[in-house]
């Protein structure tokens, strides 16, 4: 489910483009500057467009905050089917999956702090639509836990509030950085993913993974 952003221009490649170009010079303005602090005026200029140009492509500045969240979750997604390709094991895949979500908050450090501080500034139809982005992406560790208790390998009441619960773990990270100074990425995700793998996992296939 997508949301329509309301546009004024017809050639769908060219409002692909020119969209790319004012979500990426948004997400740079509000991670330095936040939502609030940062104009339309601004982004128009960072993203080489005139005001009257950008308007032609987003209605309101809602509609941009929306496409830097539709971006960022859209490379959660890739940079997870990116890892797991061609892993079948479920253990494996939930290794795979934790690494490559810890390594996408490491890269947008800011613009996750982002989604959690200016969220709320979006409308109720914009955050039903981001509601249900980031259940797409809770979907892929629900499947992997399900594949898991499928197999016998796995022992996990409910996968569903079970992957909500891994990706808020990932999350801390961004959110926590203050408090993990000293601490490298790479300590983060093993010891993340020892505590995953040792809650999901059945007692009897418990082992170095």
């Amino acid at each position: 489910m997508e949301r329509n952003i309301e546009t004024l221009v017809k050639n769908q490649d060219l409002i692909v483009k020119r969209r790319e170009q004012i979500g990426d010079a948004a997400l740079k303005l509000f991670s330095r500057k936040g939502y609030y602090q940062t104009s339309v005026r601004e982004i128009a200029e960072a993203s080489g467009l005139s005001i009257g140009s950008l308007y032609s492509y987003i209605k309101t500045k809602e509609d941009i905050l929306y496409l830097v969240y539709q971006r960022i979750f859209t490379s959660f997604q890739e940079g997870m089917a990116a890892a797991m390709e061609g892993i079948e094991d479920p253990a494996l895949q939930m290794k795979a999956a934790l690494e490559a979500t810890l390594k996408i908050y490491d890269e947008f450090q800011d613009v996750v702090l982002l989604l959690y501080q200016e969220s709320h500034a979006l409308g109720k139809k914009a955050l039903l639509h981001l509601f249900e982005i980031d259940r797409r992406y809770v979907s892929i560790f629900r499947k992997i836990m399900e594949k898991g208790n499928q197999k016998g390998q796995f022992r996990v009441r409910d996968p569903n509030l079970t992957a909500i619960c891994i990706l808020f773990l990932c999350a801390v990270w961004a959110l926590k950085r203050w408090n993990l100074k000293g601490y490298s990425l790479e300590e983060v995700i093993q010891d993340l993913t020892d505590l995953v793998l040792s809650g999901v996992m059945d007692d009897k296939e418990k082992g170095p993974i």
